[in-house]
């Protein structure tokens, strides 16, 4: 097995992950339950994120010291089964708010397996490569999937006109064969793999460190996880506002925008995904990575109070913006949710869930901080989202600001 079979096989997996997300995050409006109002759609997707951020704290790095294979392609079954379960509930009028948080919380359990044995899968693979360059590419499956979840919506409701249920179906069939090809041909690291790390090729600031194993408490005291993971908790909390509202934030600004919403949504996935790419090119290309984040995030903020203060109800403009933002801002969150785990982890070099571990953290923190973010947005109103979003976003500029002079200071003593 060759490393592109690697890369395509875990790209697949976890964007069909996402994709169900971003189809669920889509479909809620459409669903047939009685007083399905705003403030309960925040409380689904906070029973999600919330049991999602609980097991990539103990289903993940407990999953990740098995069969990697096995909890990726098995995560997938499960995820696929439950949106069978859910487009049955959907078609034949079953679905209540109850069992909707009961399968919400199921599905952040099952899906917690995911993310960490793949960034494992890809840290046996890829360690002594370009690292940045490729979880950039690797981390626009998080994109592709929410396109391709947000594309499998409006075709369903808004051209075909189908019920809402086949959505789910769909989506299901999608997951459980996604499932087949990883259980079948994923191989989780290579036969010859090499023990051992070059020093030269490590991240700065990390001092090298020998047969020491790795939970994930001891995570936190690893040099620059904690900071790491607070600017990165800002930058998920803000990535999932964006995720699971801005279809809904433009499904309530009239007929012309909601007929566009999907499409103006769809921006954000792809100036997420050109904006990671190039800024893990520029990491790996000068070995430094928050000088390009503290600019990357100012130009994000800019756009969103473009949005909140300057647009009306012109279509093009709201294009432009949106994929702004998901340039300036995907950046740094696609290269601190890949990137940064597996740099930060080079120093443990006896330890093969270690990557799994910081990244279970890192990913955790953010979702549990997201997951607060779902309680607080429904009660601000629509017109202030953009405001809310801007001022987390400062929050993580300022973190990686600590982080810019962290990586000045290192450059003088290495002078």
């Amino acid at each position: 097995m060759g490393k592109k079979t690697v890369l395509i096989l875990t790209f697949i997996s976890y964007a069909q992950m996402h994709a169900a997300r971003t189809l669920w995050s889509y479909m809620q409006k459409y669903l047939t339950i009685e007083d399905y109002n705003k403030n309960k759609m925040g409380q689904a997707y906070l029973t999600f994120l919330l049991t999602y951020g609980i097991g990539m704290n103990t289903i993940g790095p407990m999953c990740c010291k098995n069969s990697l294979k096995h909890s990726i392609g098995i995560s997938c079954m499960a995820v696929g089964m439950l949106f069978a379960i859910l487009g049955i509930l959907q078609e034949f009028q079953l679905l209540t708010f109850p069992l909707v948080i009961i399968l919400m919380a199921i599905n952040g359990l099952i899906q917690s397996a995911c993310y960490p044995a793949c960034v494992n899968v890809l840290g046996n693979w890829f360690k002594n490569h370009k690292v940045g360059l490729m979880m950039g590419l690797w981390s626009g499956c998080v994109n592709a999937g929410d396109i391709y979840g947000l594309l499998i919506g409006d075709v369903v409701i808004q051209r075909l006109e189908m019920p809402v249920y086949w959505g789910f179906y769909f989506m299901s069939c999608c997951l459980i064969l996604a499932s087949i090809a990883t259980l079948s041909f994923l191989q989780s690291e290579p036969r010859n793999q090499i023990q051992g790390i070059n020093e030269s090729e490590s991240a700065p600031l990390i001092l090298k460190q020998k047969n020491k194993s790795l939970n994930i408490l001891s995570a936190w005291l690893v040099p620059g996880v904690a900071i790491y993971a607070v600017g990165y908790a800002c930058l998920k909390g803000t990535f999932y506002g964006f995720l699971d509202w801005l279809p809904f934030y433009f499904q309530q600004k009239g007929e012309k925008l909601e007929n566009h919403s999907s499409y103006i949504s769809q921006m954000f996935d792809v100036g997420c995904y050109v904006g990671g790419i190039f800024l893990g090119y520029l990491g790996d290309k000068y070995k430094r990575r928050a000088c390009y984040f503290v600019p990357s995030l100012l130009l994000a903020m800019g756009s969103m109070l473009v949005i909140r203060f300057c647009l009306d109800l012109i279509v093009w403009p709201y294009y432009l913006c949106i994929l702004a933002i998901g340039i300036f801002q995907g950046g740094p969150y696609n290269n601190i949710s890949g990137v940064i785990s597996i740099e930060l982890t080079k120093q443990f070099e006896n330890d093969k869930a270690a990557i799994s571990t910081v990244s279970s953290l890192i990913e955790s923190t953010g979702t549990l901080t997201a997951a607060m973010f779902q309680i607080i947005i429904p009660r601000i109103g629509d017109e202030h989202l953009f405001t809310f979003l801007c001022l987390i976003t400062l929050l993580a500029e300022l973190v990686c600001c600590v982080l810019l002079f962290r990586e000045l200071k290192a450059k003088r003593r290495s002078k």
